[in-house]
């Protein structure tokens, strides 16, 4: 159910060197919240030691992450206490993508990260605004940030659907999206954010711009940005949250 936006591993390597970090083909990579593994089949194709963690692994037709889980590449996350299955200081470079509404706590997931962040290593995370007009993963106006169970029934009622939802009725699709929302989302506001990662980092910067620089999709807003300087904060406010964060405390 997420919806990627277009940032791969080239693109992540442009905008982390533009942001002053130079990622080595030797340097520890990982991907939290992998879901299947595909873009830790992708680092490792192009030589960096990637891995992987999630709370649910999950095998797609292109990928198969039992494989690799077998080996030790992708891992699951305990959650009873929270913890990343990896030792101290292990990682140069850990990023997330559409990962960071789902995280429950904020608090315990970024200490967690900052644990096994290398002194001199950095994260890259990209998660939807808590504003965004259509919530990705039930389709339905708003409900990031306005949930309750006649405003659902009511889109529900419109025939609004995800694409799992398809020939579910109302009363179903909205029984689903609800528990989804209040069981399986948790958006914050940009000062919550802030607030969350500046307890573990020292720099925490947000990086909207340079992602559109080296965005399929958003080059058009970057190129525009140059004369509308107001598009990226648009962006930023109504689309999605790029954060660049070093320095472990």
């Amino acid at each position: 159910m997420k919806e990627k936006e277009s940032c791969n591993l080239l693109s992540k390597i442009k905008i982390l060197e533009e942001l002053g970090y130079d990622l080595k083909p030797e340097s520890m990579v990982l991907d939290f919240g992998c879901g299947e593994g595909k873009a830790v089949h992708e680092w490792r194709d192009h030589g960096y030691q990637a891995f992987g963690c999630d709370i649910k692994l999950r095998n797609k037709n292109d990928t198969d992450a039992k494989s690799i889980c077998s080996e030790d590449i992708i891992r699951p996350i305990n959650p009873h206490p929270y913890t990343l299955p990896f030792e101290d200081n292990t990682f140069d470079f850990i990023y997330s993508d559409q990962v960071f509404e789902h995280v429950q706590s904020y608090s315990k997931a970024i200490s967690e990260i900052n644990r096994i962040l290398k002194p001199n290593g950095c994260c890259l995370h990209i998660f939807p605004s808590r504003y965004k007009a259509i919530e990705s993963h039930t389709n339905v106006p708003f409900s990031s940030i306005f949930k309750p169970y006649p405003w659902l029934f009511f889109w529900a009622m419109m025939g609004i659907r995800n694409k799992f939802q398809t020939g579910l009725s109302a009363k179903e699709t909205v029984n689903r999206n609800y528990n989804y929302l209040v069981n399986s989302t948790n958006y914050l506001t940009k000062t919550q954010i802030t607030k969350a990662f500046k307890r573990h980092f020292n720099e925490v910067v947000y990086a909207e711009k340079v992602f559109l620089k080296y965005s399929k999709r958003g080059y058009c807003i970057y190129a525009l940005s140059k004369f509308f300087p107001f598009l990226t904060s648009i962006f930023s406010t109504f689309r999605s949250r790029v954060l660049f964060t070093k320095q472990p405390r």
